[in-house]
């Protein structure tokens, strides 16, 4: 089975090949033209996904690639090695020239961020507040710190000459 299989990748004319690509072809048009056979991949896929041990397969399957892919990122010279970094590199030569496949991938960009906004905005709210809430007011000074940076101090500052400004004109006004 492996000579077969090395044969028909280095043989573009292989006869088993030829069939299978035949095959797929068919099998591509009747999915675009034929609901019946969208009917019957559909009753398969979902028997495949209802099936324990394929279930199983595919989370073991999904957890080793997350796995790899999570400690490929933590080492950018492996990310850009091999054929994962050519990948990569060619992708974004593509994505440079090509308007179209840009504007394509920022309106699916957009459409989910909008469809998760809607689906889960609710949920992700009440997570931000009750995590907001939880926080200390040494924390909350910390975060404004850290996001603001040193700009703070002149935001104190214009803050509470502001506020004495506005109670003074407000108590000359109660004044008069």
């Amino acid at each position: 089975m492996r000579k077969l299989t090395v044969e028909m990748s280095t043989d573009p004319a292989h006869p088993v090949r030829l069939k299978i690509e035949e095959a797929l072809a068919h099998l591509a048009n009747d999915l675009q033209t034929k609901p019946e056979t969208r009917e019957r991949v559909e009753a398969i896929k979902e028997q495949l996904l209802d099936n324990q041990s394929v279930s199983l397969w595919l989370d073991a399957l999904w957890q080793r690639g997350r796995e790899a892919i999570i400690k490929a990122a933590r080492n950018p010279d492996a990310v850009m090695a091999g054929k994962l970094g050519e990948v990569l590199k060619s992708m974004g030569g593509t994505l440079e020239k090509d308007r179209r496949i840009r504007a394509a991938i920022n309106q699916f960009a957009r459409r989910a961020v909008v469809g998760m906004a809607a689906s889960y905005g609710g949920s992700i709210v009440k997570l931000v507040s009750e995590t907001i809430r939880g926080w200390d007011a040494q924390t909350v000074t910390n975060r404004l710190e850290a996001a603001v940076g040193r700009d703070l101090q002149y935001i104190r500052i214009n803050g509470t000459l502001v506020g004495g400004l506005v109670g003074l004109v407000l108590y000359a006004m109660d004044k008069l």
